[in-house]
């Protein structure tokens, strides 16, 4: 698959789903907007008191010492970072649009 039709692929998807996330964000009663800011919080303050544990090697996939095996997960993740962009950049947009047509 060349990158042209897999950056157009990523491009209409991000949109699409923008679109309909921002749509439904828009007509969200605020007790909903506010359990999900709730949750998002209590998330977030119970990593950061410990009780949500990150086990970081195995993220990082014992990438440390292995300097051929680093090289190529570098590579991975940054192809992997450009086609995430391209798609946030698009869920952005038909999110924003999303709210302008539903208000």
């Amino acid at each position: 698959m060349d990158i042209a039709s897999l950056l157009g692929e990523n491009v209409t998807q991000g949109v699409i789903i923008g679109l309909i996330i921002g749509i439904v964000f828009q007509l969200a009663s605020k007790t909903i907007r506010t359990i999900l800011v709730i949750q998002f919080v209590l998330i977030k303050w119970l990593e950061a008191r410990g009780i949500l544990v990150v086990d970081w090697h195995r993220l990082t996939a014992g990438l440390v010492g292995q300097k051929e095996f680093a090289i190529q997960e570098a590579q991975s993740m940054f192809d992997s970072l450009v086609e995430m962009g391209v798609f946030s950049g698009s869920l952005v947009l038909g999110f924003l649009i999303g709210r302008k047509l539903s208000k």
